[in-house]
């Protein structure tokens, strides 16, 4: 009962219980129907997204990650893996857009004022010894990146793991919904060959869904 009372506190704290101050009766959350309409948005993406993404990783055999954004966090939607990639925890939900290669391709989208307001707000922590959190040091990344058409994350998040990414979009409304990144295992791939062999993939796969997710939300 007391784990129980616990438990129930916490949920309506975070929004997604909601507590009634007279009768003490639980309902359901704001939270609660952002969580569900979310799911019920990703989930019709997947199944719009998913055969794009299984026929280049069949081919290739690379590992692939497609994230949706929500406002300024990341929202992890599909991941196909190939043996080789060095394994981690892969979070549902972020905000560290700026050392994700995802995120990256994502902030390259932003308009300026966008792009520093997102800088000012989010906590930036240095998950690597290579990932850039000084505001110039982003700022010159996300131009470089527009400028490539493509992002790089240099063993930013994780050591031992270099990832490249584009942006999805809608092209109806010409706004950014997401990213995919390929991610590849610095023992086996440079990044230069990487650059080399894999962007024009990248893209034309991303190119691809944004297609496929333009008409679906349309």
């Amino acid at each position: 009962k007391t784990s129980t009372f616990r438990f129930v506190n916490t949920l309506v704290k975070l929004g997604y219980l909601r507590k009634n101050s007279n009768n003490k009766t639980i309902k359901l959350g704001p939270k609660a129907l952002l969580l569900g309409n979310n799911f019920t948005q990703g989930f019709d993406l997947l199944q719009t997204t998913k055969p794009l993404i299984d026929n280049v990783f069949t081919k290739y055999n690379i590992t692939i990650d497609l994230a949706l954004l929500d406002d300024h966090t990341l929202l992890a939607l599909y991941r196909r893996e190939a043996p080789n990639t060095l394994f981690f925890r892969q979070p549902l939900a972020c905000q560290d857009l700026y050392a994700r290669a995802v995120g990256k391709a994502i902030l390259a989208q932003f308009n300026q004022d966008e792009l520093l307001h997102f800088l000012n707000s989010v906590p930036r922590i240095k998950h690597t010894a290579n990932t850039l959190i000084k505001k110039k040091d982003l700022l010159a990344e996300i131009e470089a990146t527009r400028n490539r058409g493509y992002s790089i994350n240099n063993e930013e998040y994780i050591i031992g793991l270099v990832c490249i990414g584009a942006p999805l979009m809608n092209f109806k409304t010409k706004s950014v919904v997401g990213a995919i990144s390929f991610d590849f295992p610095t023992s086996e791939y440079s990044l230069k060959d990487i650059e080399h062999d894999y962007t024009g993939l990248l893209t034309h796969l991303a190119s691809d869904i944004s297609a496929a997710i333009t008409i679906a939300e349309n």
